[in-house]
């Protein structure tokens, strides 16, 4: 009876003390989220002033980020140097747009949006044939300054759209889509044949259309 009542007390204390340790963890997180986010508010409050130190922090915190999105899209039929381009082109963009730039959003979907725009135009400027499927083609590379903000709050949207699938899906669509990896080599990483890849792409397409039509978002293309 004594031995029982050891071991329930001994797992009691273990269930509790991994508990203890989840709570920490989860509060650790949100604490770091909330510090990046105030970091952040405070980058574009300085940007939107024209601070040239705000510009720098923005390049060196997110530059290689925006190269890996276009150098991606790009794929091997352009140069390092092109995606380089794209990369200036875009910091350039954001200082121009300062002004319109919104404390409360995360900076990161609007880079993103402005990366694929300026990474499409330069594929169109070449005639070259572009890796977007149907969903990115018609709600986000419009390809105009003025939409990107809107495309920002789609690529948002479509954000908290992925966090309702499975892993793997949100696997493919986020390498597929954000940093433009070809099907191919996805599914020789993820250890699934081609067609797999393909069909779960475009379930998840189908999804996210569903998901952003529920919050006003309408594809108008036909």
């Amino acid at each position: 009876m004594i031995q029982r009542l050891s071991a329930h007390t001994g797992s009691f204390f273990v269930f509790v003390c991994y508990l203890f340790q989840k709570c920490v963890y989860i509060l650790v997180k949100a604490k770091r989220q909330e510090v990046e986010s105030l970091n952040e508010k405070h980058l574009i409050t300085k940007l939107k002033k024209r601070s040239q130190k705000a510009l720098d922090q923005l390049i060196s915190s997110y530059s290689a980020y925006v190269y890996t999105i276009a150098r991606n899209i790009l794929g091997g039929a352009f140069t390092a140097e092109d995606a380089e381009e794209i990369t200036s082109d875009v910091f350039f963009r954001i200082w121009q747009t300062a002004d319109s730039l919104d404390e409360e959003r995360s900076i990161s979907p609007y880079l993103a949006a402005c990366t694929r725009n300026c990474a499409i135009n330069k594929l169109r400027s070449k005639g070259k044939d572009m890796q977007c499927g149907e969903l990115m083609e018609d709600i986000l590379f419009c390809g105009s300054i003025e939409n990107d903000m809107e495309n920002a709050e789609q690529l948002e949207l479509i954000s908290d759209g992925l966090e309702r699938l499975s892993k793997q899906d949100k696997e493919i669509f986020i390498r597929f889509y954000y940093y433009g990896e070809r099907l191919a080599a996805i599914s020789g990483k993820m250890g699934i044949t081609e067609n797999a890849c393909k069909t779960r792409l475009s379930r998840t397409r189908k999804k996210l259309r569903e998901y952003l039509a529920e919050r006003g978002y309408k594809n108008e293309k036909k």
